[in-house]
Parts: structure tokens; sequence; C-alpha cells
């Protein structure tokens, strides 16, 4: 399964609040996130997200959970989607939103390092 684990201190409600929708036009496609949703007791949130590549549309929810050294970016587990190259640039676009937000996090264990570049 994709996924980044973020190292460091972070709030889940800090990251609710700086996360920004994801566009990106090109000619290969569409990849887009929508609306954000975080659960009551702030330790996840879903992001509605979309990925269009060679006219075939894929809607998933993307998912930035807590853990105890930090926090994972990674399809939602109720999606039953395709691990398209589309998908899998969706969540290293939320990835590296949230280095760029919080300085203190670092990468730690990922199957996504070539799209984190």
């Amino acid at each position: 399964m994709p996924h980044v684990v973020l190292n460091g201190p972070v709030g889940i409600d800090d990251i609710f609040n700086k996360l920004k929708a994801v566009l990106i036009r090109n000619e290969s496609g569409v990849l887009k996130t929508d609306n954000m949703y975080m659960s009551r007791d702030k330790t996840s949130i879903i992001i509605e997200s979309l990925s269009i590549e060679g006219g075939v549309k894929r809607s998933f929810f993307a998912m930035i959970g807590r853990r105890d050294d930090g926090v994972v970016v990674r399809i939602y587990q109720g999606s039953e989607i395709e691990k398209t190259t589309g998908v899998k640039s969706i969540l290293s676009e939320i990835a590296k939103q949230l280095l760029a937000a919080f300085p203190q996090l670092t990468i730690g264990e990922t199957n996504l390092s070539a799209y984190l570049k």
C-alpha cells in the first residue's frame, strides 16, 4: 500500500488548518484534492481525492493518520483503488505540503521515495 511516514511532533488539527487543496493539470491528466474531514478525536483527516489519467477517473480518500512517531499519509483503508502513478502522486503531494508547512517533520518509512523529489 503506498504510504509516507513523516516523523516529528505535529497536531492533526494544525495539519487540518494548514493543508491546502492539490490541483495539478498536465498533459497526462488531472490530480485534485477537495474537501477534508477531521475525526472528532483529532487522530485522522480524510481527504476527497481525484486522479484522472488517460481519461480514466479514479476517486478515493487519502488519509493522514496520527502515529506515536508522527503521521502517515496513505490511502484510506476503505478505498478500493488501483495504485496508479496519479494516486501515488496525490499522496506524495500531500506529504510534500506537510514537509513544507512543518519543518520539524522528516521523511520516515515510505514506498513513494521516487515521488517525493
